[in-house]
């Protein structure tokens, strides 16, 4: 891509969509239509809209330049978007709806065979009510995998590092497999379609920032790490609890396949107020994860979504897909000399102020706070017991590549929270 068709892609989204200064860096997730938008909210103006984007516009070398000019501006504004025309075969999405409908329909006593305590790796079930989301319960039940590969030789609990363990097998038991027989080949085809998609849009992002292409492949490696989560949201006769509590993913990218009985929520970035999501036929929902957030300065949002409780009459499924670096990748506090327009300061792993400043004062802070950190030592080295670390490899001035944190680390501090009984079988020092 030539600079003159970055600074074009730059200039336009900037112009358009200007970076909002805000105490919380909140997005909405979807507009709804006006139909379906509540009384309550009729007279808001401005309500943010998310674009639904053609994959086959990023494909064609025509219709590209307009494609990256609309995701950047998307994720300028609210961080997610519609991705339709994804290469992601209907006949697979179907089939993968129905088999963790099949699932969620086994006896209980079947599908405990699959607790995600069993297993070392974060992989397996979990019933209604195991864990939190923003200190909430959430209600709904859980299926987690994530690529099957055979464990790490040696791993030793608090010895090794702990996000070593995250890699190995799902878990496939044989009754669960013999009374829903397409159960593994489907999750597993699934997922690498998704891979698949993810690596272009990944590839997208990285063109947007005015980027190399290779720019996050580079960084993601051979073995990208993703994680699959399978969700039943029932339905109940009051909404007096949530069905995932507010929260911003915390990784890269994250896919999402949803049912038509709705129920997830964003946020309003410049009200505050929660939109209905609107769920369209044979798209994806695109959202940006805190990493990215994290990498470009607050450029790019991270949405911020939950579930509400499902008083639909019906069964809510959803399908996310989590999609980050592989586990022993080290990334940038920072991408180096990003171009983003309106520039902020670089906003913590949650949430933090983001300022507006020239480019003067806006590098002068910025260094200032990085040579603060690295004399603090608060950027968090990687293990150096990990081998074979993924590095971006640019070349770049070392006041812009100054501290990275472990991806690896990163994961498994999020799933450690989420899944508490898995750390305590497995990681604890007794062992």
């Amino acid at each position: 891509m030539s600079p003159s068709t970055i600074d074009a892609i730059a200039t336009a989204s900037t112009t358009a969509m200007p970076l909002l200064k805000s105490e919380m860096t909140t997005t909405a997730i979807d507009a709804p239509s006006p139909s379906t938008i509540p009384s309550c909210m009729s007279n808001s103006t401005s309500l943010p809209v998310v674009k639904t984007l053609s994959l086959r516009d990023y494909l064609v070398p025509e219709t590209r330049t307009q494609f990256l000019q609309e995701m950047r501006q998307s994720l300028m504004t609210i961080g997610t978007f519609y991705i339709k025309d994804h290469g992601v075969a209907t006949e697979l999405t179907t089939g993968a709806m129905q088999t963790v409908r099949d699932y969620f329909s086994l006896p209980l006593e079947e599908k405990k065979k699959m607790m995600i305590g069993n297993s070392r790796h974060f992989r397996g079930y979990k019933l209604i009510g195991e864990e939190l989301t923003n200190n909430q319960v959430d209600h709904r039940e859980q299926l987690q995998f994530a690529p099957e590969q055979a464990p790490l030789d040696g791993f030793a609990p608090s010895i090794s590092p702990n996000y070593h363990g995250l890699q190995g097998p799902n878990q496939w038991p044989t009754t669960t497999l013999a009374a829903v027989p397409e159960f593994q080949s489907t999750i597993l085809n699934f997922m690498t379609e998704l891979e698949t998609l993810s690596q272009h849009l990944m590839e997208a992002v990285a063109l947007s920032l005015g980027l190399e292409a290779s720019y996050f492949r580079n960084m993601f490696g051979q073995t990208p790490y993703y994680r699959l989560k399978c969700a039943k949201y029932p339905s109940v006769n009051k909404a007096a609890t949530i069905g995932c509590g507010a929260h911003k993913d915390t990784g890269f990218l994250t896919v999402l396949l949803q049912d038509m009985v709705g129920g997830l929520q964003g946020q309003d970035p410049k009200t505050g107020k929660w939109m209905d999501t609107r769920p369209i036929p044979d798209t994806f929902i695109v959202t940006m994860g805190e990493a990215i957030e994290r990498m470009t300065g607050g450029l790019y949002h991270a949405t911020v979504h939950r579930v509400l409780n499902n008083t639909s009459g019906q069964d809510r499924y959803s399908i996310p897909f989590f999609f980050d670096p592989a586990l022993n990748a080290k990334i940038p506090h920072r991408i180096p000399r990003l171009s983003t327009g309106s520039k902020a300061l670089l906003p913590s792993m949650s949430s933090s102020p983001l300022i507006e400043d020239s480019d003067s004062e806006f590098d002068s802070e910025a260094d200032e706070l990085e040579g603060l950190m690295d004399a603090l030592d608060i950027y968090g080295e990687a293990d150096s017991r990990a081998e074979e670390d993924v590095v971006v490899t640019e070349e770049v001035p070392r006041r812009r590549s100054r501290g990275t944190w472990s991806n690896g680390q990163h994961i498994f501090e999020t799933v450690h929270r989420c899944h508490p009984e898995v750390f305590d079988r497995w990681y604890t020092p007794e062992l």
